[in-house]
């Protein structure tokens, strides 16, 4: 049977996409979800959202207290992924709910963003450094021109005083 263009955009989205029941059952997936998670395609169908998933949470809101969206980031350390996620409740009678989740892929960019972070303090560490160095460099001047502007005052204090002498 040919695909409408629903499913077909549904599997070439690369974001995961799960839609479930009112009892957590898992109705449909997409591939970029199967990718994401490391799952086969055999037997998810059908299968409860909690056996893949530690926090169903954003589920169960949505069926319990009638939350019509929920967005939120999430890390998922063992799939060494981090997702922008957004839940909602489908549109349907009480016995036909339906509630579907996205998950946007933003490993890279959050990757990208600490490595940021870490190399502005990295040049803030480093200025901190520099700045440090020259202020010592400075003190260290100061003293050494103090110390020869005294001989400079002695030497021409005596210089004066000799001077006065043979007047």
């Amino acid at each position: 049977m040919p695909k409408n263009i629903w499913e077909t955009l549904w599997d070439y989205d690369p974001n995961g996409l799960v839609v479930v029941d009112k009892e957590l059952k898992i109705k449909v997936i997409n591939p970029a979800f199967l990718k994401m998670f490391y799952l086969e395609n055999e037997d998810i169908i059908g299968r409860f959202i909690f056996e893949f998933f530690d926090d169903v949470s954003d589920f169960e809101d949505i069926i319990k207290d009638n939350k019509k969206v929920i967005k939120h980031m999430k890390e998922y350390p063992s799939y060494n992924l981090i997702t922008s996620e957004i839940a909602f409740a489908i549109d349907g009678n009480d016995e036909e709910m339906l509630i579907a989740k996205i998950f946007h892929d933003i490993s890279e960019y959050e990757k990208k963003d600490k490595e940021l972070r870490e190399l502005k303090f990295k040049i803030i560490d480093e200025v901190q450094k520099i700045v440090d160095k020259q202020m010592k460099t400075g003190q260290e001047i100061a003293s050494i021109l103090g110390e020869t502007t005294a001989e400079t005052k002695a030497s021409l204090m005596k210089l004066l005083s000799i001077i006065k002498k043979e007047n």
